[in-house]
Order: structure tokens, then C-alpha cells, then sequence
């Protein structure tokens, strides 16, 4: 296919260079198999929270999928906002989807009851780090719309892409608090190794069970099972700290891109090269180590998930409703029979 490329000083430009339409295709291609991986992985696993990264490997694809249709009409602006989001906020889904993974971890390998970092239960650290990664993508997205379309103005564009760098730094700021949260599981996991190794030694068992059932009704080799150590984390974790690390290379990428002019054009800007090397192939990569060793070879079994606690919560609240909705019962009860002797009284 033969791309023409609308000279610099043509005013329905939207690339500040001649793209690659070979790049742009081979990407979407990419990316599409890894979605399929990762579609097939989370069936194959069972693991419904993966729809997390799904989504992400899906952006991509959609993302350099019409960006290679926009190489074809360069001066569709429609098109070109539609590619610049996608691939603008699709390394945010992985962000969450590494969040989501670290929680359930710490819920897996931590003794029931001491499933917490610096005091924050696993199920929290998931919601809050979720949590601070939709307030990023929100700042992102707020700044990709302000700074891209038909009517924008080079002031606008340059407020928006001052905001989207701000929520790259947010969402650098984010991760390395996660980052420290995770160095911590690390550190807890393996004080556990050696408190168990201990009792062992010693032919006594202490609180450490990965059973919802307390200590004395759980038998003695459940206290501790032999897939819930470091070692076994280890690779999981590994694969975590690699996706994190290519997350945060790209983002820097960004920070850089923005911090330095990316309305007037720069270095960055005016070189496809650098997108495809510091951004593409980053969260390609991210994606493909997620897939080689994923979640589902180690979180498997009695609290791989919340749904265990999901399900002893319901039994609670619904046990509660029982016994508030029979109080009210008896007080009804006993509401009538106070009625009927007062009128057996009267009649006397």
C-alpha cells in the first residue's frame, strides 16, 4: 500500500512525521495474539479478575488497528484522537492488573488473620491502589481529550498535555508506594517461612493456617501448607517486578515526552522511532512476561481469590438479618401475649 504523507505546513496534518504503516500493522498483530494468550490463560485458569489485563492487550490492539487505518487517511483528526487515547491509557489496565495481582498474593501466601501490609488487610491494598490508578487514568484521559481534536487550540493542547503529564507523574508516585508495599510482602513472607521452619523444628504448630476455620478446629498439617512459601512466590513476584519495571520505563518515556514541549515539537515527537521503542515495545513486553508465567500456575486453591470471605461475609450478614428479623418476631410475640392476659385481666 502506497501512504502519501501530508507535507509539514499543511494544516489537517495530525503526525508530526510520516508514519509506518508496516509498524502500525505488525503491532496490531502483536497484540492481538497476546490478547487471544491472555483470553485463553484466564479461561484456562479461571481467573475472572484477568479481564483487567485483557482489556489493556485489547486497547493496544484496537489502538494500532486504527492508528494503521489512520496512516491511510492522515487527515481524519477523529481517527487519529481515537489511536492517541487508546494507546495512551491501555498501559494503565496492566497497572491495576499488577495491583490486583500483589493483593491476592499477599491474601494467598499470608497466614489467614495476618494477611496485612504495614497494617492494611490484602483486599485494601487492592481497592486503594485500584482505586489511586482510576483517579490517574481520569487526570490521563482529561488530559489526552484537552490536548487532542479539530477545534483544540495550542494553548488548550498545552494545558492538556501539562494535566496528562501531571497524571503520569501521579501514576509514577502511585507505584512507588506499591513498589514499597511489596518489598514488604517479601519481607513478611519470608519472616513466615522462618517461623514455621521453627515450629517445625520444635514439633508445635502456631496461628499460621491459610483456613478460614479457627487454629483448633483446623488440623495440624493445614496450618501451614508447602505451596504458600517464598520460594513458590518467588517467580510470581519476579514477573510482577518485571511488568512493573516496564510500566515504569514507559511512563518516564511519557514524562519526558510532555515535560519537555510536546505541542511545539521536540526530538521525541518529530521521531515515530521513539514511541514504538520506549512505548509499543515495553507494554508488548509487559503483557507477553504477564502471559509466560501467569498468575494462575500459583493462585490456585483456598484463598487464591476473595471469594471464600466474599461468601463467609454473606453467610454473616445474612445470619444477621435471620436473627434480627426473629427478634423482631419475638418482640411481636411478645407484644400479643402481653395484649391478650391484659384483656383476660379487663374481663376477670
Amino acid at each position: 500500500m502506497k501512504i502519501v504523507c501530508l507535507a509539514h505546513d499543511d494544516p489537517d496534518r495530525t503526525f508530526d512525521y510520516c508514519p509506518s504503516f508496516g509498524a502500525a500493522v505488525a503491532l496490531s498483530v502483536l497484540f492481538g495474539l497476546v490478547s487471544i494468550a491472555h483470553v485463553f490463560l484466564a479461561a484456562k485458569h479461571r481467573k475472572p479478575f484477568c479481564w483487567v489485563v485483557i482489556m489493556s492487550a485489547l486497547w493496544q490492539t484496537a489502538g494500532y488497528s486504527i492508528r494503521s487505518f489512520n496512516i491511510t487517511r492522515q487527515a481524519e483528526s477523529g481517527v487519529y484522537t481515537a489511536q492517541f487515547l487508546l494507546i495512551l491509557l491501555a498501559p494503565l489496565w496492566v497497572n491495576a492488573f499488577v495491583y490486583m495481582t500483589l493483593g491476592r498474593m499477599i491474601h494467598f501466601f499470608l497466614a489467614a488473620g495476618e494477611d496485612r501490609i504495614f497494617g492494611v488487610r490484602a483486599r485494601k491494598v487492592t481497592k486503594m491502589f485500584v482505586w489511586f490508578d482510576i483517579s490517574a487514568f481520569i487526570v490521563q484521559l482529561a488530559g489526552g481529550l484537552m490536548s487532542s481534536g479539530d477545534d483544540v487550540s495550542a494553548k488548550t493542547a498545552k494545558i492538556g498535555l501539562n494535566i496528562y503529564t501531571g497524571g503520569v507523574g501521579l501514576q509514577l508516585a502511585f507505584i512507588a508506594v506499591f513498589c514499597c508495599i511489596a518489598v514488604q510482602f517479601q519481607r513478611v513472607l519470608k519472616k513466615q517461612d522462618v517461623m514455621y521452619s521453627r515450629e517445625m523444628a520444635m514439633g508445635t504448630f502456631g496461628a499460621y493456617t491459610n483456613s478460614y476455620q479457627p487454629a483448633s478446629e483446623t488440623p495440624a498439617t493445614e496450618h501451614h501448607e508447602s505451596n504458600r512459601t517464598y520460594m513458590t512466590a518467588r517467580p510470581l513476584l519476579i514477573t510482577t517486578w518485571l511488568a512493573l519495571s516496564l510500566i515504569i520505563l514507559r511512563n518516564l518515556y511519557r514524562l519526558i515526552e510532555y515535560a519537555i514541549g510536546g505541542v511545539n515539537g521536540n526530538t521525541i515527537t518529530n521521531h515515530e522511532w521513539f514511541m514504538y521503542v520506549f512505548d509499543a515495545v515495553p507494554m508488548l513486553a509487559a503483557l507477553i512476561v504477564l502471559a509466560a508465567y501467569h498468575p494462575g500456575l500459583v493462585l490456585q486453591g483456598q484463598r487464591s481469590d476473595f471469594s471464600a470471605e466474599d461468601k463467609l461475609k454473606k453467610q454473616q450478614k445474612r445470619a444477621g438479618k435471620m436473627e434480627k428479623k426473629a427478634g423482631k418476631q419475638a418482640k411481636k410475640d411478645m407484644k400479643k401475649t402481653s395484649k391478650a392476659g391484659g384483656d383476660g385481666y379487663m374481663e376477670v
